[in-house]
């Protein structure tokens, strides 16, 4: 499983070597379409911010509004994530629905 990686200030960012061509960044999800965190590419601020409203690997988030910002459910709850950041989060398309009903 691939972990968090955290951005260097000045450092040319790089795609991890195991990323898969199924994974989509999160700001690509659909709305009522589910996912799961696989990476999380970005400042060690935001990777703790995102942490504490429950968005960390493994975590299935479901997209509820597209946009800037857009709005993703995790945990039950609705977070609002900007495009910005929601650009460095990489997911794994889910099969079936948040709830995981196919």
């Amino acid at each position: 499983m691939t972990t968090y990686t955290k951005a260097e200030k000045g450092q040319a960012e790089t795609e991890p070597q195991d990323i898969s061509a199924e994974w989509l960044r999160l700001d690509k999800i659909e709305p009522s379409h589910c996912g799961i965190v696989r990476l999380v590419r970005a400042g060690e601020s935001e990777i703790d911010r995102l942490k504490s409203m429950g968005l960390c690997e493994g975590r299935k988030i479901m997209m509820i509004k597209a946009g800037d910002p857009m709005i993703v459910r995790v945990l039950g709850s609705r977070i609002g994530i900007s495009a910005r950041l929601a650009h460095n989060v990489l997911v794994l398309p889910c099969d079936g629905d948040y709830f995981g009903q196919t």
